[in-house]
């Protein structure tokens, strides 16, 4: 049995307290993050339409606001769309959150929720994606998260989908945009009925982000069936056109799965020991 001197048992412990106040310090950061604190970034833009009747009144800024002559408060605000580059760990690569203090599931008052419209070419003759988004939070479950939502993405080649727009929108020139898919199209291979994360009545802290309302709703999809490297802008209304929320970015660089790794690291190592192994029978 081997006995420590006294100065090793010292620096023992102050390695093990230090370990333990590092791993506290995690541990109650990541308690009072938000939920788009860590691994997401915001990449939504100004949606080039004058602001009017919120907090950030008149200023290129989309959470509280809404369309000129639209009604305010934070039920018609669409706040925002957020992007994980899978970075971090524990956030899903090429995850979309789109958050907004409109409930897209259920809608508010006689106005529904839109769908999510993607452009790859920017060439703006029509977009090449749709995201239907079908919700149903008739399980929501533990802190809202769980819940029967779906989404299928369809791939527009020629202008094949067709939409519905928004019926009567405000003074800021929504009116007969996009709103929701309505046919045509190819269904994406493997995105088909695929579940969607929905986090409703969030607070400002627990959704993060740097958001402001005080209460905030997210469907989260995954943007992979893009392709690595892929430009793509983004585009959701509400029904009445009272708000929209745009986006732009770029989808990550393929990276190789942590089992792939395991594998390629493994097989290394396995044939730089063969390798040793005939060295000393050659000797």
């Amino acid at each position: 049995m081997v006995r420590m001197k006294g100065a090793s048992k010292m620096k023992l412990k102050i390695l093990i307290i230090t370990a333990a106040v590092f791993g506290l310090f995690f541990l109650i950061s990541n308690v009072n993050a938000g939920y788009l604190d860590t691994g997401w970034e915001n990449i939504t833009t100004y949606d080039g339409f004058e602001r009017s009747g919120n907090t950030w009144w008149n200023t290129e800024n989309e959470d509280q606001e809404v369309e000129p002559g639209a009604a305010t408060g934070q039920i018609w605000d669409m706040e925002g769309f957020f992007f994980a580059d899978g970075t971090e760990s524990g956030v899903v690569m090429n995850s979309l959150a789109m958050v907004g203090g409109f409930d897209f599931a259920e809608g508010e008052l006689w106005v529904d929720p839109g769908d999510i419209f993607i452009d790859t070419d920017m060439s703006n003759d029509y977009y090449e994606y749709v995201l239907d988004l079908n919700f149903d939070i008739s399980n929501p479950g533990e802190d809202n998260e769980e819940n029967n939502s779906t989404y299928t993405a369809y791939e527009n080649t020629g202008g094949s989908i067709t939409f519905n727009t928004t019926y009567d929108g405000p003074a800021g020139g929504t009116q007969g945009q996009a709103w929701t898919y309505a046919g045509g199209g190819t269904v994406v291979t493997g995105f088909d009925n695929i579940a969607l994360n929905y986090l409703s009545n969030q607070s400002d802290s627990q959704m993060g982000g740097g958001l402001t309302g005080g209460s905030h709703n997210a469907a989260i999809v995954n943007l992979a069936f893009l392709g690595s490297n892929t430009n793509f802008n983004l585009w959701s209304s509400e029904e009445c056109g009272n708000d929209v929320v745009t986006g732009g970015g770029n989808t990550s660089a393929a990276v190789p799965e942590p089992a792939t790794l395991f594998l390629l690291g493994s097989g290394l190592l396995g044939f730089f020991g063969f390798r040793k192994k005939i060295r000393k029978s050659g000797n």
